[in-house]
This record gives structure tokens, C-alpha cells and sequence, in this order.
């Protein structure tokens, strides 16, 4: 066989083999796994407070972490509080936010929640009242009312005033119904425990000239927002712990590098809030969302033993609490990892 003919029947196997592949059923393309739907339970209405979440949903972390997120809104509710750990705890919420001494609280009532990233690292939590309200000191709130939410906050008010020496029962406790200033405004309460990053704005908003008590300043340490979820969601979901985790943190970056564009994704999610004033609040939250150096999300050992031997002193909690349990640093370790 000449050289020539080879070269022809080489070409005709070739084309054969072309034709065979051409014909044969292409390989099936993955169908794409549906989105996990999670269901997270704030703490609060939609405000500036929850940014990195909704910058987490509107810039696309949840969706690239296949996650469909429902962002259940918080605070007063048809009258309601909504306590976020009752929520989780019952499974209608995945996770939720809520504070140190919440938690540890829950802990020592046999509910099982633990903290697993924090949004503010520092407090922001005070005594609001008015510089004509002769409130000066602790002291000076004996037979004053004081309205506060239900919950850990009641909780820190309570051993702020046991560490002063005040029996709570010689202090007014009322419990806060909506989230505004108007307790104080109107007179129905002489100081209310609010956030100096956010109601202590909105006195000065008023008119209105403020005054405060830092309860960090009486020793009262406390992470006063956290993410949290159940000890059985960590156990047997681990993967999507981390997942919720690492698309969050994203999102508070999202807030820390930008906080004009977290303002806007803020308002998408409640458009009757003024701009102006969110932007300054979020503007004011910064240093405590990520202090110097620190990493945003972060939680230290020694700020839940402050916020637990505070509690336990002052026989808010009755129990003993294993700390170590009621927090874990492991999906954030595991974010910052990569």
C-alpha cells in the first residue's frame, strides 16, 4: 500500500472517530443545588444597626454561600416583644442576635444558644435621660422610672444597680414598648436604657439636650450584639454555620469600607427611615463594630468572663455557667483562615 494511501485511510479513521464523538449524547450538565433557605432573627426593626446584613443579601455574600436568607425583623411587634433566643430556641429562627448576658442567662436556664460572631464589639448600651432630670449618679435613680427592654438589657441594668448598692426594687423598672425617645420627651419615664449610638442621637434630634451613663462605665462589659444559633445547629450543620458566618462578615466589611452605600442597602429595606440620620449612626457605630486592629466579628475570652462574673455576683444568674460554652471562635477562625 502506497504511502499516499495510508495517509487516505488514516484521514478516513479520523473522520469516523470525529463523527462517533460528534453523535454521541453530551455529558449531562449538574443540575445546581437549590439554595439553603435560613431564617435569621434580628433584634430590632430594619435600621442602620442591621447593615451588614443587608449588605450581605443585596451585594450577593448570601447568594455566593448558596444561601437564601429571610431576615425576620425584631423589637416590638403587635405590642411583642420579640425575644430573638425564644425564637431560635423554638426552631422558628436559625440564628439570631442577642447580647452576652442574654445568652449567658439563657445558658443558665438550660437553653442551649451559643454566640458565634460579634457585631459590636464594644457596648454602646446607657442610662439616656435629660440634663434637666437631676440625675447625676447611680443613686440618684432611687425612686425614679426607669423603662428598658425586656431581656438582657433589663438584666445589665439590674446588676449596674446591685454593684451600686441600689436595690433594684427602690428603681421604677418599666418595660420599653416601641423603640423611640418618647418616654423621656413626654415625661413618662425619667431615663431609658437605650444606645448612646442611637437613642442618644435621637434626643439631640429633638431638641432635646441629653445626658449619660455608660454602663461600661460602672464596669458593666458586655457584647451587647452577637449572632448566635443552638448547640445542635453547630453539631450536625457545622458547614452551614460557617457558610452564614463568612458571608456576614463580608457584608460588615461591605459596611466598614462604605458606610454611604450601607446606608442606601439600609433603606431598601425600610424606606420611611431618614438617611441623614442613619448615616450618622452608622457613621457613629464604626469604632465599635471594628476597633483598632481588631477583626470584624471578633469575641475574647476575658470579655465573657467580665460579663458572667458581673451577672453571677450579682445573683442575676443563680447557676453556674460553663463560658466556654456559650461562645465559640471556630467559624470565625475557620473565615479568617482563608
Amino acid at each position: 500500500m502506497s504511502a499516499f494511501s495510508n495517509i487516505r485511510l488514516t484521514s478516513l479513521f479520523l473522520a469516523l472517530a470525529l463523527m462517533i464523538v460528534g453523535c454521541s449524547p453530551a455529558a449531562p450538565t449538574a443540575t445546581p443545588e437549590p439554595a439553603t433557605p435560613i431564617s435569621f432573627q434580628m433584634s430590632w426593626i430594619h435600621e442602620y444597626s442591621a447593615a451588614g446584613f443587608y449588605t450581605a443579601e443585596l451585594n450577593g455574600h448570601f447568594a455566593s454561600q448558596n444561601l437564601k436568607v429571610t431576615l425576620e425583623q425584631g423589637g416590638f411587634v403587635d405590642g411583642r416583644y420579640i425575644e430573638p433566643i425564644d425564637e431560635v430556641i423554638s426552631g422558628k429562627g436559625d440564628f439570631g442576635l442577642s447580647s452576652a448576658a442574654a445568652i449567658l442567662q439563657a445558658r443558665a436556664d438550660g437553653k442551649p444558644v451559643v454566640a458565634i460572631s460579634s457585631v459590636l464589639q464594644r457596648s454602646p448600651t446607657a442610662l439616656i435621660f435629660l440634663k434637666t432630670s437631676n440625675i447625676h449618679k447611680p443613686k440618684d435613680l432611687i425612686g425614679k422610672t426607669v423603662a428598658v427592654s425586656e431581656g438582657g438589657a433589663t438584666q445589665l441594668l439590674k446588676v449596674m444597680l446591685t454593684s451600686q448598692g441600689i436595690d433594684p426594687k427602690q428603681v421604677n423598672i418599666v418595660p420599653r414598648t416601641d423603640f423611640g425617645v418618647d418616654p423621656l420627651i413626654n415625661g413618662t419615664a425619667d431615663a431609658l436604657v437605650g444606645w448612646i449610638i442611637n437613642e442618644g442621637v435621637a434626643v439631640k434630634e429633638a431638641g432635646l439636650e441629653p445626658d449619660f451613663m455608660l454602663l461600661s462605665d460602672y464596669g458593666i462589659a458586655d457584647y451587647a450584639t452577637l449572632i448566635f444559633t443552638t448547640e445542635d445547629t453547630i453539631k450536625n450543620r457545622p458547614q452551614l454555620v460557617e457558610r452564614f458566618i463568612r458571608a456576614t462578615i463580608e457584608g460588615f466589611t461591605d459596611v466598614v469600607k462604605d458606610t454611604d452605600n450601607a446606608t442606601t442597602a439600609t433603606l431598601k429595606y425600610n424606606n420611611t427611615l431618614d438617611r441623614g440620620q442613619q448615616l450618622s449612626r452608622l457613621q457613629a457605630s464604626i469604632p465599635l463594630l471594628q476597633p483598632s486592629r481588631a477583626r470584624i466579628g471578633a469575641m475574647d475570652k476575658a470579655t465573657w468572663d467580665i460579663v458572667y462574673k458581673v451577672l453571677r455576683d450579682a445573683n442575676v444568674i443563680t447557676k453556674d455557667v460553663d463560658v466556654n460554652l456559650a461562645f465559640t471562635t471556630s467559624f470565625l477562625d475557620l473565615v479568617y483562615a482563608q
